[in-house]
This record gives C-alpha cells, structure tokens and sequence, in this order.
C-alpha cells in the first residue's frame, strides 16, 4: 500500500487534524468511487449520494482499519456492500410498486377499475360457474395461472375461505387477493368455455 496513504489513514486515527486529513482522502479516493456507481447506471445524483455514504461509513469505521490488509481493498468492501445493499433496495421498491400497481387498479372488459370496486364477498355467477366445475378440471386450469394467482385460487374454490383469510394466509393485502380472483376469474372462464349469461344492460 501507498505509504502516504497509510500515513494518512494513521494521522486520522490518532485524531491529529482529523477533519482536514479525511478530507484528503476522500480526495482522493471519491472520483473513483463516484465513478464506479456511474459505470454501473446510477444517475449522478444517486452516484454522488452513494460516494458520501460511503465515505462516512469509510470515516466512522476507519479506527477499526489495523493496516494488515490493504486500505483500498477494505475500501472497495464498504463501496461494495453498499452497491449490493443498493441493488437490493432498488429491487424490492420495484416489486412494491408492483403490488401497489396491481392494488390500484385492474383491467377488464368493463375497462379500468379498482381493486376496492371488484365484487365484495357474495358469490358472483362467475364465482358459482367456476365452482360448478370438476376439481380436477380446475386444477389443471389453475395450472396456467402465475403462482400467487393460483394460490389464491386454490384456497377461495377449493377450500372455501374468504378473501381477508387468504390475505391472511398469504400474506399480502385484501386487495390483491381481489385483484387476483377478478383477472384469475375471466382467465378461468375464457379458458372454461360455457360461461355464465352476460350480464345485461338497463333498458
């Protein structure tokens, strides 16, 4: 390792002109880290935010650095850590905007509407027409769905529990439990053939 920067690193710890002293590390260094995130696809702004918390974690932590290894290779740990715990955030924040998406609102032939206006707990003629059909019809059928819909599906027709008990279950909301039944609903009668009558228009 540099020797300067090993110097550098010892001036921190012993507290003599610390402020000054982590400022030039982290002149050091920040370009490099800033440019990392970037080449990864974060924009700027995330980049220079992502390199600040790196950077008070590098100054928070540095008592701990006992010089046997490498000051960089520790570094590029914290900056690593950091871009995975990013990544991971990212990736879950998706995934709930997601599952508001789908709590919001659903499509249907009717058009837009939202999850909250989907039929409450009574029996739709959809609902008894699916019932009507054999187990092992549904079950093949069910097989089609993605897994959280099938699973919703399987504990409403199969073992008869109520929205709020699949929820429950499941561990997701009222509302995507609706979401799901509505869209697995139409799924399952295009696919059945022979559905209920349509509904009809007033007069």
């Amino acid at each position: 390792m540099d020797d300067s920067i090993l110097d550098l690193v010892k001036e921190i710890q012993a507290g003599n002109r610390r402020e000054e002293n982590c400022e030039k590390l982290f002149r050091r260094f920040s370009p490099r880290v800033y440019s990392f995130f970037c080449r990864k696809g974060f924009t700027s702004e995330d980049s220079r935010d992502l390199t600040q918390e790196v950077f008070l974690r590098v100054f928070k932590g540095i008592d701990a650095f006992r010089g046997e290894s490498n000051f960089e290779r520790w570094l590029w740990k914290i900056v690593d850590h950091f871009f995975c715990n990013e990544v991971r955030r990212l990736k879950t924040e998706k995934r709930n905007r997601m599952e508001k998406s789908l709590d919001a609102s659903i499509e249907g032939e009717e058009g837009t509407k939202s999850a909250l206006e989907i039929p409450s707990e009574e029996p739709s003629p959809e609902d008894d027409f699916i019932r009507r059909q054999s187990l092992a019809v549904l079950r093949a059928v069910f097989q089609e769905l993605p897994d959280q819909m099938r699973r919703c599906c399987i504990l409403r027709y199969e073992k008869g529990f109520k929205y709020q008990e699949i929820a429950d279950v499941m561990g997701i909301s009222i509302e995507t439990v609706k979401a799901h039944l509505y869209q697995a609903r139409r799924r399952l009668i295009d696919r059945l053939g022979g559905g209920p009558p349509p509904k009809r228009g007033r007069s």
